[in-house]
């Protein structure tokens, strides 16, 4: 009896408490959400290697004659059907052909320009070329891949290049503003790179857009934490006016710092990714994870935004990889927020619940 009383007393305890976390997402007849949906690393190709192999039943080429474009994110196509905008870091060159560039090397990647289909049939809007791999066969892949995306009404940003170095997507009269940042290209030439960095956000500003959206590309491959590097650029981008920092380029799911009205994530990890096969190649790391925010305004006012973490396992069979990231769900999903957690400084994430992800607090903007 003892017991249950204490117990029904601890419940009366939090009750103030979870009305409060309740009443901190905005409501009202005024208030408008607009969902972003982001992606780790995602490679819609293979390297040429693996492809003059002809690579049997295991190359992402094969893959995709086999089964369609909309093969790859089918198992996440209720989930970005449904957003506003789906985000993704693409890390591949789209070209049939292509005459420059390290085509013998096992870390460069290209698929065929029709690939850019691939995320139309996923309902993706958004990608950043701002990453390694964007260049690999040099300005002519890069204009390849931009006319690819460009013929699917595909946008894209990225400040490597200084093409297309940012773009602004509509949601009715809520501007969203992306921009890709590639430290290895903004640290070169240090001043003049990181103007044209700023130029970038000075110009979504100028455009009227509410938020800001970084993709920061940097942090050390398969590392569980994320290092100093990535904490530098986070605060850039910050200092230059993300609302929004999503980090990739490890591969892995690393940790998640809120601050200042500001979330960032230093790794999302892997998404649909044809760089490891798990035939010819060790497919390494299978979890990641893919953030859903639900941006919050009233009128045209950004009030605040609120994340869902998704996990995943990046392909739904191992050790070969299909290529066809999944939704998991019970031990495998708290595994997922395990690797999360541990990269957490302060932050304490909210538990993952099946059917519903892990919703995460509500963050406001600080000028609300």
């Amino acid at each position: 009896m003892k017991k249950r009383i204490s117990f029904i007393l601890a419940v009366l305890l939090l009750l103030p408490l979870l009305t409060a976390h309740a009443e901190d997402v905005p409501t009202g007849e005024n208030i408008r959400k607009v969902t972003i949906t982001c992606t780790g690393d995602t490679l819609i190709g293979c390297n040429e290697i693996v492809r003059k192999k002809g690579a049997g039943s295991y190359s992402y080429d094969t893959y995709i004659e086999k089964y369609g474009y909309a093969y790859p994110l089918a198992g996440l196509y209720e989930l970005f059907s449904q957003d506003d905008i789906t985000f993704v870091n693409l890390e591949n060159v789209l070209a049939d052909s292509i005459k420059s560039g390290l085509s013998k090397s096992r870390l460069v990647f290209r698929g065929p320009s029709d690939y850019a289909k691939i995320l139309t049939a996923g309902s993706v809007e958004v990608a950043t070329l701002a990453n390694n791999h964007s260049d690999n066969y040099g300005t002519e892949g890069i204009e390849k891949t931009a006319a690819a995306l460009e013929a699917e009404g595909i946008g894209y940003c990225g400040t490597t290049f200084g093409l297309n170095a940012y773009h602004i997507q509509e949601v009715g009269d809520i501007k969203v503003g992306f921009v890709g940042v590639y430290p290895r290209y903004n640290s070169q030439s240090r001043n003049k790179n990181q103007a044209q960095l700023k130029a970038c956000f000075d110009a979504c500003k100028e455009a009227g857009c509410q938020v800001i959206v970084a993709s920061m590309h940097c942090g050390g491959e398969y590392q569980k934490k994320h290092a100093d590097l990535q904490e530098k650029y986070e605060k850039l981008c910050k200092s230059m006016g993300a609302n929004l920092v999503i980090g990739n380029h490890p591969h892995v799911p690393q940790g998640i710092h809120v601050a200042d009205g500001v979330t960032c994530l230093y790794s999302i990890g892997n998404f649909t990714f044809g760089g490891n096969t798990g035939v010819d190649e060790k497919l390494s790391v299978i979890q990641g994870y893919v953030a859903q925010f639900d941006l919050y305004f009233e009128g045209e006012t950004y009030l605040g935004h609120q994340l869902t973490i998704w996990p995943i396992h990046i392909s739904g069979t191992s050790p070969e990889n299909n290529y066809q990231p999944v939704l998991v769900s019970g031990t495998e999903a708290e595994k997922v927020m395990k690797l999360i957690q541990n990269d957490c400084d302060k932050l304490k994430l909210n538990p993952y619940v099946d059917g519903q992800g892990a919703v995460q607090d509500f963050v406001p903007w600080k000028d609300r």
